[in-house]
């Protein structure tokens, strides 16, 4: 535990957060509360703070110089962070990105043409969509 080390604003915010917890749960009185609020307000170190839980169970304020505390959820099933998914890659990203301009292009030079139902040439851009998305999937499946 880190006996000398000072502490700022934030780790006396987290302790008062957690002594609200503890007086919700009905672990502390409302003056016993305040005193250890009061406590935690005018703290200095990181050990003023801790003496204020030694005697209650989680949750605990994080302090430098101690682990964080983990939740219980977090101790049973540690999952690493998932790594989102990306829609499009490589080429058809870049297809992708290209079809609402090729779709612009086309609906003009079509029009130009006075070639009825030029309005058509938008419908390339989710289709260039969905093609570039099922391709990616079964890139990701090989």
């Amino acid at each position: 535990m880190g006996e000398g080390i000072r502490i700022g604003t934030a780790e006396r915010e987290s302790a008062a957060k957690a002594l609200n917890a503890h007086l919700e749960a009905g672990r502390l009185g409302v003056e016993e509360y305040a005193d250890r609020s009061a406590t935690a307000a005018n703290a200095v170190t990181a050990q003023d703070i801790a003496a204020l839980f030694t005697d209650l169970p989680a949750p605990h304020p994080d302090l430098p110089g101690q682990q964080p505390a983990r939740s219980a959820q977090s101790a049973v099933s540690p999952r690493p962070a998932a790594e989102p998914e990306r829609r499009f890659s490589g080429a058809a990203a870049r297809i992708a990105a290209a079809g609402p301009i090729l779709a612009v292009v086309l609906f003009f030079v079509l029009s130009a043409a006075h070639v009825p139902m030029a309005w058509l040439a938008f419908l390339l851009i989710p289709l260039i969509g969905a093609l570039g998305f099922s391709r990616d999937r079964e890139e990701r499946r090989d």
